[in-house]
């Protein structure tokens, strides 16, 4: 049985030290970060990636404005400094591909995907925290798991299949599952990359920028992320500072959001259309700053399975942890009922 697929990234390790609260004017069109200046008017200037070529060319649907959810528990990460640098310009160079795909007539189809949430993938330190203990998953356990999917006829997914499935634009596997990381630990690439290649599973990595820029030694370098979006896997943005993005102002949340974006593209040479709240944090401000820079979807860190289009800035998803074993594992992503709701185009 197959089902069909549509379109539209949970929580992280990490909540970065609020900076200076100083407003930012972002010129969209110029892709740079100045400081300070009124509040930006935002114009969807970016182009979605290249690779994604069976896209129809239909014209977005406006986004409704979805509802809050609650935050999450997450560990305090490493303080950062309170300037704000400037954006890099994007140099990468990227053909453009259509716009998001529409849904067709009345919409209320939903679609049943595990959407796996994972952070560190690596045996915690002896002196670990609680957050840290939580949130890391052994290589060995890692292993099983993804060996579980492959042994019983699961597929991996990315995000971007996911939106198109939704708007009844592309078909999905039988037995779809997507697989995230948060925050670009470096033993994202040196643990859990050797064994999704192995088992010749995709993933979707949500990377903190500016931890990459500065070179913060428990985060992979742009190389290494360079080479994981060589391989196939999809590299997604998760903000620039690892910042509490509720109760901010437009400027700020701007900066830390369009930042990370352009910093990516600029690496892996499209740009990217997923966003992932750090700590699981946001606000009806983000979600319309998300649906005014042309996001397609962006992920939380709120349970649960069930994906739809009018909720596709607040996807949810499971959280794998420390102490998840594999017969829980194998329950998280039965596939059961996959389909919900009324059809796109029925």
């Amino acid at each position: 049985m197959s089902c069909l697929l549509s379109l539209g990234l949970l929580g992280c390790s990490a909540t970065a030290v609020e900076p200076t609260r100083t407003a930012v004017a972002i010129t969209l069109a110029e892709q740079t970060a100045t400081r300070p200046a009124p509040t930006p008017t935002v114009t969807n200037t970016f182009t979605p990636p290249p690779t994604i070529t069976t896209i129809p060319t239909d014209t977005p649907a406006a986004i409704p404005s979805p509802t809050h959810l609650p935050a999450t528990e997450t560990a305090t990460s490493t303080p950062l400094s309170t300037s704000i640098p400037t954006i890099p310009i994007v140099t990468a160079t990227a053909t453009t591909p259509p716009p998001l795909p529409t849904p067709q007539g009345v919409y209320s189809w939903t679609l049943k995907v595990p959407i796996l949430m994972y952070h560190y993938i690596s045996v915690p330190p002896e002196d670990a925290d609680k957050y840290r203990l939580d949130l890391s998953v052994s290589p060995a356990d890692f292993h099983d798991q993804m060996a579980y999917l492959a042994e019983n006829g699961y597929e991996t997914i990315d995000l971007y299949d996911l939106s198109q499935a939704i708007t009844a634009k592309k078909e999905l596997p039988e037995k779809p599952v997507i697989i995230t990381l948060d925050d670009g630990y470096k033993d994202n690439y040196e643990n859990a990359f050797p064994i999704l290649q192995e088992f010749g599973h995709k993933a979707t990595f949500f990377v903190v920028t500016e931890y990459i820029d500065k070179g913060f030694e428990e985060y992979m370098t742009w190389e290494m992320v360079e080479e994981l979006a060589s391989a196939g896997m999809r590299i997604e943005p998760h903000s620039k500072t690892h910042p509490d993005l509720s109760g901010q102002e437009r400027d700020y949340i701007i900066y830390e959001v369009l930042g990370s974006q352009e910093s990516i593209a600029a690496h892996i040479g499209y740009t990217p259309r997923y966003f992932c709240y750090p700590g699981g944090r946001y606000d009806d401000t983000t979600l319309e700053i998300i649906s005014e820079l042309d996001f397609w979807g962006a992920v939380t860190t709120a349970g649960g399975q069930w994906h739809g289009f009018n909720d596709r800035y607040e996807w949810s998803r499971m959280r794998m942890r420390n102490t998840t074993a594999l017969i829980e594992f194998a329950d998280f992503v039965s596939p059961g009922d996959t389909i919900a709701g009324k059809s796109p185009e029925g």
